[in-house]
């Protein structure tokens, strides 16, 4: 059913594993847990973000509900007391995004996109993975671009059906010349995407190519990307906790309402200038990377890998606050926080490694170089707006939109945000240097094969930094007047930067071992402990001031987020398929770190443990499964004075499974994506559940002719209701909050060229 032209093995158990592990290997036979996701299982699972396809990997919980950008990810039970995806580097052919993957508003996955030219994608959880990138104590997931081994390609284009959607896909690639081969694709887009917006929001375009060569002692390749896209983000809806105990909508619809407005902000950056945004994440990157190795003898390689990426992007999304009755008959007036910050991760990575292969011995030793900017401005403005009708509007009567005690607005708007304690002007430039020498080794006896890996991990962070701000007039708009929505406008103060000079450094290892029973069955154990440092912005209320030099520094712990990890478990080649199960176990102490929506400084310990099983099967008559579920225990373990002490970590579901039943025919094929996870605390005190819930999704495919094919894809069929993340950890029946929920039934169309 799709393009044969690229170098793509069915059977998942001999795919070459080369992500988080020492040594290149196949899932049968690694000591940890791997999985490989071919390039036709991402295309029938129709992924609306990246963050839908991480969910689909075993073991990861990506709470995909913000759309592409901004998501919080979870890997075995790892909990993240504020946000982001700390424990997992997200890659695209082996290079980590960003350094850190919890800086505030610009989380890896914000850069990260779901195309036509990704050939397979590989992830691993635990074990190795913590000496293998920097901070990737839970794992690693790598999105590898196509190598073609035949000239060809596609184009596709889809439509949603049932919500505001144009996208265009296309990828082409082919050989020349003696084993050289080159790759190009990407996409195009525009429309509102799977929620209702007032504007335009997805939009934009991403380009990719790959050119490489085999040599008789070695290959060379250099990967290129350019990504300017503008995608909705999306924040938790205003809703109402009705008298049965559920979460229902106070008139926005729950499966495709959104907060959007439609206004344009105008922000204070760090020159003192004004900056107009419109809503959405404008994510823009262009990266270089290359890669190489050669044989200098029989027994010894050399490799080394770099890549520059200029990477800038700017969160713009309407965050709920407060709700009021509204002179409006039917009304509600909702306050909202205007999150508004821009981001710049310019980031440089290398690696140069020595490996030597003595028969059933081999060592790799080498040393790992980044550098990362960590830049942001954040200015939180404020609007309102009256609810009437399910719709957000703006620019009614004034009666509407005007209380004293919180200033006045004009259509909504006003700069500043008192109601959210102006908080939210801030200025973070800092730089994070890290030096990473590592070595690893792998022996094998017989049946037996013993890795062991020793990372030691050197991170210094320098800058400055500023949350103060300076509160007056401002012409935001730069009309000439000051308007009574802007006598309150919030300014940098930059007189009050701190700098700051401070070390995250840690020691990471693993040793693991896998025992093949026979052809048929092998046993696995590994042993890890990782960390990942707190990214810069989170920790800065950590911070403790120097008695002799004024800079701010403290103590290296404080920065840092310690994993000890453990696994067992079997993995099984059947005559119909594979199939794996996996007992884990982990202990969590996390640095402090600040929460954006809450202004809490938070800091817990974690006790994890469950199963992982996963399987895929194939039948003669055309049917087949694929399908993983995580059983998770996850329990707050410490401080001593935690309150919370024994509950369960918020947001941590019990169970989360996946399954995809389907059928082949030489002419169509169809199946179904069903998604289910069980309840979650909304908060550590569990006062309050977000409620399970279960998503079917489906696909056919049918070839018109020879290498053409039309595809139909639902996603949510059934429009179950279900949410994500919310705020309120124990609300009363009829109480105000907010909670994040996933979307509703989206339909789409795809005509695909293959050539």
């Amino acid at each position: 059913m799709s393009t044969a032209a690229f170098a793509q093995d069915a059977e998942v158990e001999d795919v070459i594993i080369v992500t988080g592990v020492a040594k290149a290997t196949t899932a049968f036979d690694s000591s940890a847990s791997v999985t490989a996701l071919p390039d036709d299982y991402i295309e029938n699972l129709a992924p609306r973000s990246v963050n839908e396809l991480f969910r689909s990997l075993p073991g990861v919980k990506a709470e995909d509900t913000g759309g592409d950008a901004n998501a919080n990810i979870k890997v075995r039970g790892l909990p993240i007391a504020s946000g982001g995806a700390r424990y997992f580097s997200i890659q695209e052919n082996g290079f980590p995004t960003l350094l850190i993957g919890d800086t505030a508003f610009a989380t890896a996955d914000s850069w990260v996109r779901v195309d036509s030219t990704i050939g397979s994608v590989q992830a691993i959880r635990g074990g190795s993975a913590a000496t293998q990138a920097p901070n990737a104590a839970g794992g690693i997931v790598n999105l590898i671009s196509k190598k073609p081994v035949e000239n060809g390609g596609s184009v596709a284009g889809t439509i949603g059906l049932d919500y505001d959607s144009y996208r265009l896909d296309a990828e082409y690639g082919g050989v020349f010349g003696d084993d050289a081969y080159y790759h190009i694709g990407g996409f195009a887009r525009t429309g509102e995407g799977v929620r209702d917006v007032m504007t335009t929001q997805e939009e934009g375009y991403q380009i990719k190519a790959t050119v490489g060569k085999d040599y008789d002692r070695g290959n060379i390749a250099v990967h290129l990307k350019h990504l300017n896209d503008r995608v909705p983000t999306y924040l938790p809806l205003p809703a109402r906790v009705q008298s049965n105990g559920d979460i229902g909508t106070i008139g926005l619809d729950l499966g495709s309402g959104t907060n959007s407005l439609g206004l344009t902000d105008f922000t204070a950056r760090s020159n003192g200038e004004f900056e107009s945004n419109e809503e959405g994440f404008q994510a823009d990157m262009t990266s270089i990377g290359i890669e190489g190795d050669f044989d200098v003898t029989e027994t010894v390689t050399i490799a080394a890998k770099g890549r520059y990426a200029d990477i800038a992007g700017n969160f713009y999304s309407p965050f709920p606050f407060a709700i009021t009755d509204a002179p409006l008959e039917g009304g509600e007036n909702i306050d909202f926080a205007l999150f508004n910050t821009s981001s710049n991760m310019d980031n440089l990575f290398g690696d140069v490694n020595v490996t030597g292969n003595f028969d059933n011995f081999s060592v790799k030793a080498g040393i790992e170089y980044a550098n990362q900017d960590s830049e942001q401005n954040w200015n939180f403005n404020q609007a309102r707006a009256t609810l009437v009708n399910g719709v957000l509007v703006t620019n009614g009567p004034a009666g509407g939109f005007t209380n004293p005690s919180d200033g006045s607005y004009i259509d909504g708007f006003r700069l500043g945000n008192p109601a959210f304690g102006n908080c939210c002007t801030r200025e973070y430039d800092f730089e994070i240097e890290q030096f990473a020498p590592y070595i690893s080794a792998n022996v094998e006896f017989d049946a037996l094969t013993v890795e062991a890996s020793y990372r030691r991990s050197e991170n210094n962070i320098t800058g400055r930094f500023t949350e103060a701000s300076i509160v007056g007039p401002q012409d935001g708009n730069g009309d000439g007047t000051i308007a009574s929505n802007e006598v309150g406008a919030q300014i940098i103060d930059r007189s009050a930067l701190q700098s700051v000079d401070y070390d995250a450094d840690y020691d990471a290892f693993s040793v693991g071992a896998n025992y093949q029973v026979n052809d048929t069955v092998a046993l696995f154990a590994n042993y890890s402990e990782g960390a990942s440092v707190t990214a810069p912005d989170r920790s800065t209320g950590q911070l403790m001031a120097s008695s002799t030099s004024g800079v701010l520094t403290g103590s290296n712990d404080q920065f840092l987020n310690f994993v000890d990890a453990f696994e067992i478990g079997a993995k099984f080649r059947l005559g119909l398929g594979d199939f794996s199960i996996v007992y884990f176990d982990a202990q969590v102490d996390e640095g402090g770190q600040l929460e954006a929506s809450t202004q809490n400084v938070i800091q817990n310990s974690f006790d994890t443990n469950g199963i992982e099983v996963e399987g895929n099967f194939n039948f003669d008559n055309g049917f087949g499964l694929r399908g993983n579920a995580t059983f998770t225990d996850s329990k707050i373990a410490g401080p001593d004075n935690n309150p919370n002490i024994g509950n369960t970590a918020r947001r941590q579901a019990p169970y989360i499974v996946n399954l995809n039943p389907y059928y082949e025919a030489d002419a169509y094929g169809f199946g179904f994506n069903v998604f289910s996870t069980g309840k979650a605390p909304v908060q550590d005190s569990n006062q309050f559940d977000l409620p399970a819930y279960t998503t079917v999704g489906a696909y056919i495919n049918y070839d018109i002719r020879e290498n053409m094919e039309i595809s139909l894809n639902a996603n949510n069929l059934f429009d179950a209701v279900g949410f994500s993340e919310g705020e309120e950890g124990a609300p009363a029946i009829g109480d105000f909050v907010r909670f994040r929920p996933i979307n509703g039934r989206t339909v789409s169309a795809t005509l695909r060229y293959n050539f």
